[in-house]
């Protein structure tokens, strides 16, 4: 399996699906823990965009981005020249009273050299103006919308401008200008850390830092901001670019001072992007020339990684705009410093399809799954959506697929939680069947299944007279009187002790069926035995008795005899002698 950006704490996941209700892509498994009800969250690396809201949307901070902060603190304290890039949106996601503290703040750190990676976003404006825009393009500087076109729709290939990010310009470029540094990219972006790796780029970006990570740094240092005197970034200083973090920045970068001579738009927001996509694929017929897709809501502002998150989207764009008017204006002043092109080798770059084949079930194979779940029918599936899947197919698809367990579905788990009831009758080795007043079966036991020999799916919803006599259910309908009676079933090959007993007044007819066909054939055959045991003992005794009778008579004429002679004896020895 891959290993991806994100991990997942399993000792803290709290199987809530919130990070899969949080990620449009689907990018969740659900694994199942140490106990079968112990579930944790996966993300799949080779379905992951990247975009990082499953970490802001986890309740239980179980996940978490690999970092290079360790490295980065290594590095510095070996004396590696060190060169840092900071992100347009530093103003909007650090804390900063003033934007001149930041890179204060990074040579305090121990960097020899700080720049804007606005300058790699003026390189990325000037190679889309080379380009002409005489077709349309979608921007590659979002490396999360990058993913997504690579991993989810492909077919858009060809429509990605072939250009790198402003990162990895900026990244070159610096190597460039500081022969012999390693370079730091600082920025609110997580998939930036996994761009910077990416093959055919990798050699322009050293190490990502978060902007969570740049300031848990500058607080373990222990670096007081208040008094902390400003300084300005290492120069050349970057101009319209500073706008690229807020929405339509390419765009006023790339047409800065002039008018716009090809029609554009810009999508924000990672669901808003995905839709967007969608509409693509069906119609490229009406495709505008420039298309500025970018994941995060209100553009860059909104990374995951940045601080500041309390702050409405509005002021964070607010703080942008007001940065690069402060700049612009000093600019005026001191004349500002044009930005050197890099050869276009080092500004191309082409895009592959990372898109993986997954198994599609066939529909029976999506009613047996739902079925585990007591949905049966259409109107079974309440598409509630609080597995995180927009829908209950949805989400047997992902159960038959491997990224899902059978007892995600929240409804059915909390009915099986709250109901005793139920666990009692899914326990109950004797079969029960529920039946309305119209004798159509509404619930029936596993027992019941093993003994009519097919699945609930299968008795619900039909007649009860479709796989038995109903007569005995019709008598405690009428009566409404419970029945206690042995029943045989020649059809079954099966006898049966039957309680059927009204509930709601006899809207509801419950049967409890003992299926005692063993018993009753054990029974049968022990009274059969036990009657033609007591025929052969009574005839046995008849013939001891006529035995002891013939046995008798014999004694009795032997003793009589004897009694005689003995009787003879006794009168002789009593006689007096001669």
């Amino acid at each position: 399996m891959v290993m991806g950006l994100i991990t997942t704490n399993e000792a803290r996941c709290r199987d809530c699906y919130r990070c899969l209700r949080a990620c449009p892509v689907k990018a969740i498994r659900i694994r199942t823990g140490d106990g079968a009800d112990n579930l944790y969250a996966q993300v799949m690396a080779e379905l992951c965009v990247q975009d990082a809201r499953c970490v802001l949307a986890c309740p239980q901070k179980a996940k978490k981005v690999a970092s290079d902060l360790k490295q980065v603190k290594q590095q510095l304290k070996q004396g590696v020249p060190m060169a840092a890039g900071v992100a347009p949106s530093f103003v909007a996601g650090l804390p900063l009273h003033k934007p001149g503290q930041m890179p204060a703040l990074l040579r305090r750190l121990g960097f020899s050299r700080v720049q804007e990676t606005a300058l790699g976003a003026e390189l990325v404006a000037m190679a889309h103006r080379r380009m002409g825009l005489s077709e349309p393009v979608i921007s590659s500087a979002c490396p999360v919308v990058v993913n997504l076109i690579e991993r989810h729709y492909p077919e858009l290939l060809p429509l990605l401008a072939p250009v790198v990010s402003p990162m990895v310009a900026h990244g070159r470029y610096m190597k460039k200008m500081y022969p012999g540094h390693r370079t730091v990219f600082i920025g609110p972006c997580a998939a930036k850390k996994e761009e910077a790796r990416t093959s055919g780029i990798e050699d322009a970006v050293d190490f990502v830092l978060g902007f969570d990570e740049f300031w848990e740094w500058v607080q373990d240092e222990g670096l007081d901001c208040d008094g902390l005197a400003e300084t300005a970034f290492d120069g050349p200083r970057p101009g319209p670019a500073r706008l690229f973090p807020i929405e339509g920045g390419l765009f006023k970068t790339i047409y800065a001072g002039g008018s716009a001579k090809k029609e554009h738009i810009t999508v924000t927001g990672l669901q808003n992007c995905i839709d967007f996509l969608k509409h693509l694929s069906r119609d490229k017929a009406s495709v505008p020339g420039l298309m500025e897709l970018l994941a995060c809501r209100g553009g860059c502002i909104d990374g995951p990684l940045a601080l500041c998150r309390e702050d409405d989207i509005f002021a964070r764009r607010r703080r942008v705009i007001n940065y690069y008017k402060e700049t612009a204006r000093q600019a005026e002043d001191t004349g500002n410093v044009n930005v050197e092109e890099l050869p276009v080798a080092l500004m191309q770059r082409q895009f592959t399809s990372r898109q993986i084949t997954m198994p599609i079930p066939d529909d029976d194979a999506i009613k047996h799954i739902l079925a585990r779940t007591g949905k049966y029918r259409p109107e079974d599936e309440l598409n509630c959506g609080a597995c995180g899947y927009e829908t209950c197919r949805d989400k047997a698809v992902a159960v038959y697929r491997g990224n899902a367990e059978v007892q995600m579905c929240i409804p059915y788990m909390r009915k099986r939680a709250e109901s005793m009831s139920n666990q009692v009758l899914t326990a109950m080795p004797n079969a029960v069947i529920i039946v309305n007043g119209n004798l159509v079966v509404k619930e029936v036991n596993p027992a019941a299944e093993r003994m009519f020999k097919c699945a609930a799916g299968e008795i619900t919803g039909k007649k009860l007279d479709q796989f038995m006599n109903p007569a005995n259910f019709i008598k405690v309908m009428e009566s409404g009187e419970m029945l206690n009676s042995i029943n045989t079933y020649p059809e079954m090959d099966m006898i049966t002790r039957e309680i059927i007993f009204p509930l709601e007044n006899g809207r509801v007819i419950v049967g409890i069926l003992v299926d005692i066909t063993a018993e009753k054939r054990q029974r049968e055959q022990f009274e059969l035995v036990k009657g033609q045991t007591i025929a052969r003992a009574q005839e046995v005794i008849t013939k001891q008795m006529q035995v002891a009778q013939e046995i008798a008579g014999l004694l009795g004429e032997t003793t009589a005899e004897t009694k005689v002679l003995l009787s003879k004896l006794i009168e002789l020895m009593r006689q007096e002698p001669f």
